[in-house]
């Protein structure tokens, strides 16, 4: 596939990914170095209800609380491989007309099921608000349970979905005083991040996406990091721990970087692991970016 050079630092040393990121970048001089970190972790439960996926038809969903919901139906449209390696899944679902109208925000999520017995995946939804599609996607990390079940489902397969659950990214913060978006997302976590960028929400911001993965093949999303670019105006620094030098951390990075910051005009947006959503909310912090602009989606 054909990625433009500042969109991936492919397979380079971590030293080498830095000096190839500060090539060409809109905002090089703010931040001159690469980003990495863990992957994101998404897991919560509720109790489940209901008769099993392919005995139901849609329903409309009246409230979306964490438990005070109806279920409705949905069927898995397309299941391919996300990554080389690793396992992820990119899903896609379609949804009743009333489903995809209640997803708003991008940062919302789902809750996913099979049957009643279930216990459910809580799942970022991966694509923008789109009403007129009827289809959600999802980027699937294997583990056990439903989430482990999806990512082996056929196509045509019935499953149970909540509404669009969860705030989302609320950008609202000081607005009207931001010009730079730091988005810093690791492994899975880049799901609802891809549904921010491709919502529009960021554009005639300067934009750069920092995202950690393990190498190449654990980097979801590769192909699109050119469209990105190109249609978003997102630069994507991509390092990649396993790939040459001693492991580099985000919150490393980030204490290199925040001496270039303009804090004033600067907001993040985040999704990770919580030690390193804290570390990086701290170090932006203390280099003056106020609390309430590191936004993130739970």
């Amino acid at each position: 596939m054909s990625v433009h050079p500042r969109a991936v630092a492919r397979a380079l040393p971590v030293a080498a990914a830095r000096r190839l990121a500060m090539r060409g970048s809109r905002f090089a001089s703010a931040l001159p170095r690469a980003l990495r970190s863990r992957p994101a972790s998404h897991a919560r439960a509720s109790p489940a209800r209901g008769r099993p996926a392919a005995d139901r038809g849609s329903h409309v969903l009246t409230t979306a609380g964490w438990n005070d919901f109806e279920w409705g139906a949905a069927k898995i449209v397309s299941n391919e491989p996300a990554t080389k390696e690793g396992g992820l899944r990119s899903v896609k679902i379609a949804v009743d007309a009333e489903l995809a109208r209640a997803y708003q925000v991008p940062g919302q999520f789902v809750q996913m099921r099979r049957s009643e017995d279930d216990k459910p995946a809580f799942l970022a939804i991966a694509s923008p608000p789109d009403a007129a599609s009827g289809v959600f996607e999802l980027l699937i990390k294997p583990s056990d349970g439903v989430a482990g079940e999806v990512c082996k489902a056929p196509v045509e397969t019935a499953v149970e979905i909540s509404p669009p659950m969860g705030k989302g990214f609320d950008l609202g913060a000081d607005a009207e005083k931001v010009n730079t978006t730091l988005l810093v997302a690791t492994g899975s976590g880049v799901s609802p991040i891809r549904a921010l960028i491709k919502s529009g929400a960021l554009d005639g911001q300067n934009v750069t996406l920092y995202y950690g993965t393990a190498s190449p093949a654990y980097t979801a999303f590769e192909g699109e990091f050119g469209e990105w670019r190109e249609t978003f105006g997102v630069e994507v620094v991509n390092v990649q721990s396993r790939v040459g030098g001693p492991p580099t951390y985000v919150q490393d990075a980030i204490k290199d970087d925040v001496e270039n910051l303009d804090a004033a005009t600067t907001r993040a947006v985040l999704c990770g692991q919580k030690e390193m959503t804290e570390a990086v909310i701290a170090i932006l912090e203390g280099a003056g970016v106020p609390k309430e602009r590191c936004v993130m989606n739970f």
